[in-house]
Parts: C-alpha cells; structure tokens; sequence
C-alpha cells in the first residue's frame, strides 16, 4: 500500500495539532476563569472568552488575572515553542512543495510565499493536501 502522506506531511500535522491543543487548554482556563467569577456582559449574556466580555474595566483585571494564570500554567511558554515548531514544519513542508514544483512557476511561488500571506497559506494547504503516492520519486 502506497503512503498518502510524506514526513514533511506528518510533522506539519502534529505541529499544527500541538498549537490548537495548548490554544485549547489556554481558553478552558478562561472559561473556567469566566465562570468561577460569574463574569456576565451587561445584556445578560455569559462570555465564551474574556476578549468577548463587554465592560473594558472587567476585561482588563480578567485578561490580567488569566494572563497570570496561564503563565503560571506554564502554557505561555508552551504555545510559543509549538508555534515556533509549526513554523519550522511550515517552511519544511512548502520547502518540499516548491520543489515538486514545475521550474516555470517555481521562482514565481518562492517570491510569492515570501511576500503574500495569503499566497503562503494557499501553497500550505496545497502541498499539505497533496497524495504524494501521485508524485515520482
């Protein structure tokens, strides 16, 4: 059975997957922040994160306090070594993807990633998508 996906692939993957896991433990400790406090915007509403709380004097002594919490969880630090991880796996992975490219457009997609967010993003998604069983050795 031929691989799908390749290394550059995988740790793509897993980088991503580590920064939207600690992204997620950071937000539980705002919402458990949230509720503990009985945080409620004036129209009655409970707020999912502390950016979405309404009263600016709130928010600032609960983005403070939330802040502290995360530090002292440790996830601060985590989440900026994972982000730096899926940038590494980023550059590898469209490293690999402008090499599979064809030589015309090839010099085009280098500049191009460097340059536009949005054409960086759209070479991810397409290298990241991409059966490499499809591509010659």
């Amino acid at each position: 059975m031929k691989k799908t996906t390749n290394n550059f692939q995988r740790a793509y993957m897993i980088a991503k997957a580590h920064v939207q896991e600690v992204e997620s433990r950071q937000k539980e400790i705002e919402k458990k922040y949230i509720a503990e406090h009985g945080i409620v915007n004036p129209d009655g509403s409970i707020p999912e994160l502390i950016y979405c709380m309404e009263d600016d004097a709130a928010f600032e002594k609960a983005n403070e306090e939330c802040s502290a919490l995360i530090v002292a969880a440790g996830l601060e630090d985590e989440l900026n070594a994972a982000r730096d991880a899926l940038k590494s796996a980023e550059d590898r992975l469209i490293v690999y993807g402008l090499s599979i490219a064809p030589a015309g457009v090839r010099a085009t997609l280098e500049k191009g990633v460097k340059e536009n967010f949005t054409i960086r993003q759209k070479v991810l998604d397409l290298v990241f998508r991409l059966d490499v069983s499809t591509v010659s050795a």
